[in-house]
């Protein structure tokens, strides 16, 4: 079901190709972040859901901000100062005024997840952003007022979330953009699918929203939206473990070979083609990166052969958008999981004086890790206690503090101000990879290493952590153990 959104203003538009990039800007105010960092990014595609970023501003003393970057199409962006994010649709050359505040009050419980409150400074009805929330608002109060009827798990909600449908499409009809009906039309099949799912085998009989009916209303011989996330999500709740299914088949044994015995994009995408709703190349392919992700966490597939079956994709597809989504196909699924016993993810960063740092270069002693930034209180408080800890194990383990701010100033400023503070300071630079090598979610965050440079400790404890947190694990414990053993 959907949910309300009651923080931020969440919408979706449609993504159309545009043959030159425009200057897109995104300005306005936020008062309560003065002289702190506004981060922009998008997502590179909604089948890998991974996000690449666009850039970062500081917004000034007075709260104004204003960012601007070339766009080629529309697409979802995501706004983050410090820990707190929202999100919304641009489209290439236009200009968005946007206030962005914080309320505790809205984030209460919130440790990891914290939203930014979005609005419009001069909100235009016909604009896309407006016309999404609008419907969104009535969705949410047709599935509100018609709850009973959507828990009954049969077909007693059909006639009237058709109705409903139908409705919604005459009201945004007149939208300047097909993007508002596709939008309408994938969110009413995403609500439907969600009612085939628990639908008696004997429905079928009735030819009521079965699974073909719905291929048919919704996929079948449509353009492959790539940058609608309606769409993308509808295409991946339809097909969930639907490739896998199929392979498992006796008439299906040609995929699971294709796959094992020859790791053939060629043969897998012959082995695809004999089904009916699989005859479209570029659906096929999509069909086929989607199960190819699905599968690659688990044992009935060889991993290295979705792997290479991936990097065909990624070399001779004729479609663009798979050779992207393959490629982050294949950075999720080869990425090393980071814990205790792994090893290090390896860097090499800037110090205060733009010296680049390796980590193998401290190889042969434990190092203590942290990530912090000038935004989190904890961060700067545990560095007094660091401090202490650097004076009484100094020369028996290395001290890395990795200052996750975007701007390189902010971690000199910052050392300027405490002279004290004599251990090894990088920066993590524009490639914000090593955060999600690491694992970090929050900040500060501590991962302590044995001199093979092998994770000993993750999340490591926190300098004092027991004195505050009784339950955290002991660092001076862990770190004279690591040291005499």
């Amino acid at each position: 079901m959907r949910k309300t959104a009651t923080i931020f203003i969440l919408v979706f538009l449609f993504t159309t190709t545009t043959l030159f990039a425009s200057t897109t800007v995104i300005k306005g105010s936020a008062t309560q972040f003065k002289g702190k960092e506004l981060e922009l990014y998008t997502s590179a595609d909604y089948i890998s859901s991974k996000k690449e970023a666009i850039g970062f501003t500081t917004i000034k003393t007075n709260g104004a901000y204003n960012f601007s970057f070339d766009a080629t199409e529309v697409k979802k962006v995501y706004l983050k100062i410090e820990d707190k994010t929202t999100s919304f649709f641009v489209e290439p050359g236009k200009v968005y005024n946007l206030n962005l505040t914080y309320s505790k009050e809205l984030n209460k419980g919130s440790v990891y997840d914290k939203q930014l409150s979005l609005n419009f400074s001069f909100p235009v009805p016909t604009e896309l952003n407006q016309q999404i929330g609008k419907f969104n608002t009535q969705f949410d109060e047709f599935i509100a007022e018609n709850r009973s009827l959507f828990e009954k798990r049969d077909h007693s909600i059909e006639v009237k979330l058709k109705a409903f449908q139908l409705k919604m499409l005459k009201e945004f009809g007149g939208t300047n953009t097909s993007f508002v009906t596709d939008y309408i039309n994938y969110s009413f099949a995403s609500t439907q699918s969600a009612l085939d799912v628990s639908y008696k085998k004997t429905d079928i009989k009735k030819g009521n929203n079965i699974k073909a009916n719905l291929y048919l209303s919704y996929l079948d011989k449509k353009p492959v939206l790539y940058s609608n996330p309606e769409y993308i999500s509808f295409f991946k709740t339809f097909f969930r473990g639907e490739f896998k299914s199929l392979s498992l088949k006796v008439e299906g044994f040609d995929i699971s070979k294709a796959i094992n015995d020859k790791a053939s994009y060629t043969e897998l995408s012959k082995a695809l083609s004999k089904y009916p709703f699989l005859e479209n190349e570029e659906f096929r392919i999509l069909f086929m990166l989607n199960g190819l992700l699905e599968v690659s966490s688990g044992k009935y597939f060889t991993k290295a052969n979705i792997i290479k079956i991936l990097t065909t994709i990624k070399s001779v597809s004729k479609y663009p958008q798979h050779k992207i989504i393959a490629t982050n196909i294949i950075d999720r699924i080869t990425k090393v999981k980071f814990g205790i016993g792994s090893s290090a993810p390896s860097f090499e960063l800037k110090n205060k004086d733009n010296e680049s740092i390796s980590l193998n270069s401290f190889k042969g002693k434990p190092v203590y890790i942290n990530f912090w930034t000038n935004w989190s209180i904890p961060s700067q408080k545990e560095m007094k206690i660091m401090q202490m800890l650097y004076k009484k194990y100094k020369g028996k383990i290395e001290f890395i503090s990795i200052c996750a701010d975007n701007d390189f100033n902010k971690m000199t400023s910052f050392l300027s101000k405490n002279e004290g503070y004599n251990w090894t300071f990088l920066h993590i630079g524009k490639d914000k990879k090593i955060l999600s090598d690491y694992s970090v979610a929050t900040y500060p965050t501590y991962i302590l290493i044995d001199d093979n440079l092998k994770v000993v400790k993750f999340p490591a404890g926190r300098p004092g952590g027991t004195a505050e947190r009784a339950t955290e694990d002991n660092i001076e414990k862990d770190i004279y153990e690591l040291i005499n053993q």
